[in-house]
């Protein structure tokens, strides 16, 4: 379950990304609830007292409440064609109070001593010395300050504003209404949200009183009685409007001023208006519901997807071989065959080394040390290639490793280890490393891609199941045209279906799958490489001879495991005769006993050129390069409705 098990990982990547977010989301600010009082008095006044419990962590010290104050009859299309240039409401000045409790104390704060305030009105100034305004500046609006101080801000606190918009409601030709944002941004998510609106005392029944709210889906409105309306809601985003329209006799409102009264607008039109708005809603609620539904299913499918794709075309076939170790390699292949078997036909850097070791083990190429100097702590020796070998008849990645090691590298005829590890230094000698290892890829490829160690199980998949991912597109364009529509925030279902459109492309790009043949040799070789990674607590197995060996020290090598064998023949040496002087790499024992010089350098000494080379290239590359960025912006809407404004806090 090689894929699966990455499949998995990518996932829990994600829920982990999720999760830090709501953790960092939770240090912010928190709006546990905002309750509004509101009274309409016969001049179609309001009076409104509000109270915010805001939670806020540390690094506050400020907050404004805004308060827009004119009604927004140029974008209401119920009276955009009517004369309403005298209905103008006004903002109280006299009416205003603030009154700041810190909850976690049980205590009100005193004005003056725990906090200070100011208004937009009187011309004040803020903590940093600004005039206080609205965000942004308006004529029609009033900005209330309250500067607590980092100390005191942090904390549970009940902020209750006090304040009278004259002339809030408008009289029409049978009906008067309040139509009103009370606030359309916050500083956060509104967890709990009560306004109760008392209307003047009369003698209507509650059936002559209607009313509507527009701005969030997790809203209700009751009509208790023919004086009160009360407005709930949960959990309102602060990019919400909390938009309440209430409709009423004009009886209630019988003093009224005539430049609050408008002609040529009827309750039927405003019930027709509404309820043409109700349907809009409704088919926004079903087609949201929907899209919901889709996304779950979208990400419970896609889970079955991969499950299924990864039974029919991923999962390996059960090998016939079944022992757990092999004491002997299970065939005499190179190897660089041995790597691009167990590395679904990918070449690394260890097969490199693999192939210079075994044309070593071979006598393809010959060691020539300095005597006891091999025994150093910096060996340097050189590799010559040995004349009475034909070079024609090795495979062709033997040739390139000859080609490059001797013939780029060294003069032709032999290579000191001291030029390999000094190579690629230079950009123009990074770049032949680099344009070798390309080659030794290919060569590889080419020569064992022939032996049908692989399936197309990518091909079988995505030309079987790849419909899956159109059927992901088509959701995504769905969603697209529903949402553009009915007007429906659908962000968090274009993220979720997309990442599970993502998430099972990856997966179709990752198949790999061995053919049975393949299979079988993997599971013998895998066998040989346990055997080799724990040979050391075999009791009853006898250390054959350091020739033996270095022919296992080749596969051991390209397998990746070079570094556990090695660590274990050090421990065994003992059992091991003096040194056999046919040996080859592993011969520099004879003069330290546990450490192999030679084939420690060997080991090592091309990946370390590798590494040079990027490294050099990257330096190269770094300083001519440069880059360029762009930035966006915001954007908004509005509601028919007067007032709007919200909280800000810093």
């Amino acid at each position: 379950m090689k894929n699966v098990k990455w499949i998995i990982f990518f996932i829990l990547l994600m829920l982990g990304t999720f999760g830090l977010a709501v953790l960092l989301t939770g240090q912010n600010i928190k709006i546990k609830s905002y309750d509004a009082k509101v009274n309409i008095d016969s001049y179609g006044n309001m009076e409104v007292t509000e109270t915010w419990i805001i939670k806020y962590p540390s690094g506050y010290s400020v907050r404004f409440r805004d308060i827009p104050y004119n009604k927004n009859h140029s974008n209401n299309p119920l009276v955009r064609s009517l004369d309403y240039s005298s209905d103008k409401s006004s903002f109280d000045e006299a009416s205003v109070s603030v009154e700041v409790i810190d909850l976690d104390e049980d205590r009100v704060l005193e004005q003056g001593t725990d906090y200070t305030v100011g208004y937009s009105f009187n011309g004040d100034r803020d903590e940093r010395g600004d005039k206080i305004t609205c965000d942004p500046y308006s004529s029609t609006c009033e900005s209330l300050f309250v500067n607590l101080g980092e100390e005191k801000m942090k904390g549970t606190k009940a902020f209750t504003y006090t304040y009278t918009i004259n002339g809030a409601v408008t009289s029409y030709d049978d009906f008067s209404e309040l139509n009103w944002v009370f606030f359309k941004y916050t500083e956060a998510k509104v967890k709990s949200v009560t306004i109760e609106i008392h209307l003047p005392s009369n003698t209507f029944t509650k059936d002559d009183i209607y009313s509507w709210g527009h701005g969030t889906s997790n809203g209700n409105i009751k009509i208790i009685d023919n004086q009160n309306v009360a407005i709930y809601g949960r959990r309102v985003k602060d990019s919400d409007e909390l938009e309440v329209r209430v409709a009423f006799p004009s009886e209630l409102v019988s003093n009224i001023d005539e430049s609050h009264k408008i002609s040529g607008l009827s309750l039927n039109k405003v019930k027709d208006y509404e309820m043409k708005l109700a349907k809009e809603s409704n088919r926004q609620y079903v087609a949201a519901m929907i899209i919901n539904a889709l996304t779950i299913l979208s990400v419970l499918s896609t889970a079955f997807m991969i499950y299924y794709t990864y039974v029919k075309f991923d999962k390996e076939y059960k090998a016939m071989f079944d022992k757990e170790y092999l004491r002997e390699p299970p065939s005499e292949i190179k190897p660089a065959d041995v790597g691009f078997l167990m590395n679904f036909g990918k070449t690394k850097d260890q097969d490199v080394t693999a192939t210079l070791l075994d044309l070593i083990n071979r006598k393809v190429l010959t060691l020539s040390d300095k005597g006891y100097e091999i025994t150093s702590d910096n060996p340097d020796f050189d590799i010559e290639l040995n004349e009475g070998v034909n070079v024609n008849s090795l495979e062709g990645h033997e040739k390139e490793v000859i080609d490059f090691f001797i013939g780029v590298i060294g003069d032709g005829k032999k290579v000191n280890t001291k030029d390999i590890e000094k190579f690629g230094k230079k950009q123009s000698e990074a770049n032949k490393l680099l344009s070798f290892g390309n080659k030794f890829q290919v060569d590889v490829k080419n020569q064992y891609g022939k032996k049908n160690y692989f399936e197309n199980a990518r091909q079988k998949a995505t030309s079987k199941h790849g419909f899956y991912s159109v059927c992901l597109i088509l959701l995504l364009v769905l969603f697209f045209i529903i949402s553009a529509f009915l007007n429906i925030e659908a962000m968090i279902n274009y993220i979720v279906v997309g990442a599970m459109l993502l998430i099972y492309v990856i997966y179709l790009s990752t198949i790999k799958k061995r053919s049975k043949y393949g299979n079988e040799e993997f599971a013998k070789w895998n066998a040989f490489k346990k055997f080799l990674e724990e040979f050391s607590h075999f009791e009853d197995y006898p250390m054959p001879s350091i020739i033996i060996w270095e022919h296992y020290l080749v596969y051991a090598t390209s397998l990746g495991i070079s570094d556990k064998v090695m660590a274990q023949l050090r421990v065994k040496l003992k059992e091991l005769p003096e040194e056999d002087s046919s040996a080859t790499f592993m011969r520099g024992y004879y003069y330290r006993r546990n450490n192999f010089f030679i084939y420690n350098t060997l080991s090592h000494t091309y990946t370390e050129a590798k590494t040079r080379s990027i490294s050099t290239i990257a330096a190269a590359q770094s300083g001519s390069s440069g880059g360029h960025g762009h930035g966006g912006g915001f954007s908004g809407g509005s509601s028919f409705g007067g007032g709007g404004g919200g909280g800000r806090s810093r």
